[in-house]
């Protein structure tokens, strides 16, 4: 039994009859041990167990009764993921912090929305629990050009550059950088791959004047790739399966890899063999390290396209008081009631109402109408619409969150959360994918290994193209093959890389972040992934 004791702020009660619903709301929730609501402090105390209910549940309790519970909600920018079971593993642990109501991790945006209770919990568990669970979380307060929301628009457009811009700006430098590195060291290794197929005799048997194999050089130009750019794959690995006790697409890439690329070592140690995998090894290295780079710059350029909408935000307004004074503030300080001048060829600050002048205003933006709209007395207006004319004079109804730019912005985000059908099969399906592939490629190195004479005839006559380097023979580098051993490291390694990266677990949330955002940035915006799967059977229309 885990017994948890929290604090429930409560708003909306009138009276002790209010306080007395919601107790016996909440104590029915089973897994409720005790409930105590106070009216006159507007607040719940709930005592209980988390292997039977949750705070969520707690929650909805609360609400059902028709109160409201306070919660805040923060998203958290989270970096080195590589697949839906790392954001399923930082779900877990962002569920198991005391406090936490919900949460949701977003792998394709590398975000986690968290819903937690605010007396009971603050950000800095929140980013403590990612880091927990072997993550990076890109802490806001860190960063010197942080804008309070996350959703600062970069420098150029007047608006700070936000952590999690930065993060991932750093992000696609550094997959680029791998990849140059790589590709540069891979690009020899690709060389002597073909010369390997096409023209053997170019290749000497040893290198001149050192009298040692050839494949050395193959080693000094495989060995940096491996641990350069496999740096991150064995560290996640390590985290996915001795800190979360799972396995993740990290861990197909490392063991693929390293079987290629230490079998090859061992070859030239002296192990028994016919051929090297070195290139092999670098190769699968760098083109899953030049997919990571095109992800994250996918990722990059979705976020661009939301920073362009909030930089159509006005920076400033003008303000005009009682006896007519005028003074410029930031946007930020408008507040609801005020009263803002917008002189011809201005943006308009925010949501509000005509109160005085006449104007043609630009709505292009808001409704892809380009003919400008007429506005008097009384006509609503739109936060960050041009005023083409005259002077007006508008009053502030919505502000901040609240206004059509930043509720937009906000429906697209949560368009990239919302998953295609497609997608929920994959995800569901992620903490059994990668043991399952470990398993098939295990057992179809063994059974090679153990009837290899057997299914060569077997699968021999089925394939008119016959069987990797000729296939196995008893002895290793026999005619026509290679040994049986090596026959079933290249069975089991291709098994395992053939797998990873997943296109279904990675490619489909990356397409749906990148198409809702485009979309946006175009004037069309999707409710979320499944709608944007839809668009394929859909007729032309106007």
């Amino acid at each position: 039994m885990t017994e948890r004791t929290v604090h429930v702020d409560v708003t909306g009660m009138s009276c002790a009859n209010c306080s007395d619903t919601v107790t016996s709301a909440v104590e029915d929730v089973e897994g409720v041990t005790e409930a105590s609501v106070n009216f006159a402090t507007d607040d719940a105390s709930v005592t209980y167990d988390a292997d039977d209910t949750s705070l969520a549940a707690v929650y909805d309790a609360i609400e059902s009764a028709g109160y409201t519970p306070i919660a805040e909600s923060i998203t958290v920018a989270v970096t080195d993921m590589s697949c839906a079971n790392c954001a399923d593993t930082i779900h877990d642990r962002l569920a198991d912090v005391p406090g936490v109501v919900d949460a949701d991790v977003n792998f394709a945006t590398d975000e986690a929305t968290v819903r937690y209770n605010p007396a009971d919990v603050d950000r800095s568990a929140l980013y403590d629990a990612v880091e927990e669970a072997g993550y990076t979380p890109v802490r806001e307060d860190d960063s010197p050009g942080a804008g309070a929301g996350g959703d600062g628009a970069s420098a150029g457009g007047g608006r700070e550059e936000s952590a999690a811009d930065v993060a991932r700006r750093e992000e696609i430098q550094r997959q680029k950088r791998l990849t140059v590195f790589g590709a540069l060291l891979s690009v020899p290794l690709l060389g002597m791959l073909a010369a390997h197929l096409f023209a053997p005799a170019l290749l000497p048997d040893r290198i001149p004047g050192l009298g040692i194999q050839f494949e050395w050089v193959a080693f000094a130009l495989a060995t940096p790739v491996q641990f350069v750019l496999g740096k991150e794959f064995y560290e996640n690995s390590w985290t996915a399966l001795a800190k979360n006790r799972t396995a993740n697409m990290d861990v197909l890439i490392a063991l693929g890899s390293s079987t290629a690329y230490f079998y090859s070592v061992a070859r030239l140690l002296g192990f028994p063999g016919a051929g090297f995998y070195f290139d092999t090894a670098a190769l699968i290295l760098v083109f899953i390290t030049l997919g990571n780079y095109l992800e994250a710059r996918s990722k990059g350029q979705a976020g661009d396209a939301l920073r362009e909408l909030l930089e159509m935000e006005a920076d400033t307004a003008t303000l005009v008081a009682d006896d007519g004074t005028e003074r410029e503030v930031p946007v930020d300080d408008v507040a609801v009631g005020d009263r803002m001048k917008v002189k011809p060829g201005e943006q308009i600050p925010t949501d509000g109402v005509v109160v005085d002048g006449q104007s043609a205003v630009d709505e292009s933006m808001v409704t892809g109408e380009s003919v400008p709209v007429s506005k008097e007395p009384g006509d609503e207006v739109v936060g960050s619409t041009i005023n083409e004319n005259g002077v007006l004079v508008v009053e502030a109804t919505k502000v901040g969150a609240d206004t059509a730019i930043q509720q937009i912005v906000q429906t697209v985000k949560d368009a990239q959360s919302r998953q295609p059908d497609i997608q929920n099969v994959a995800d569901r399906i992620s903490a059994y994918f990668v043991p399952a592939v470990i398993a098939n490629a295990l057992f179809w190195a063994l059974v090679w290994g153990l009837a290899p004479q057997f299914l060569a005839d077997l699968v021999g006559g089925l394939l008119p193209w016959g069987l990797v380097g000729g296939g196995p023979v008893a002895s290793a580098g026999g005619a026509g093959g290679v040994g049986v051993l090596e026959f079933a490291v290249v069975v089991f390694a291709s098994a395992v890389l053939i797998a990873c990266p997943c296109a279904l677990g990675l490619a489909t949330p990356a397409a749906t972040m990148v198409g809702t955002s485009i979309g946006a940035r175009n004037g069309v915006r999707f409710k979320g992934g499944d709608i944007l799967a839809r668009v394929k059977d859909t007729d032309p229309f106007v």
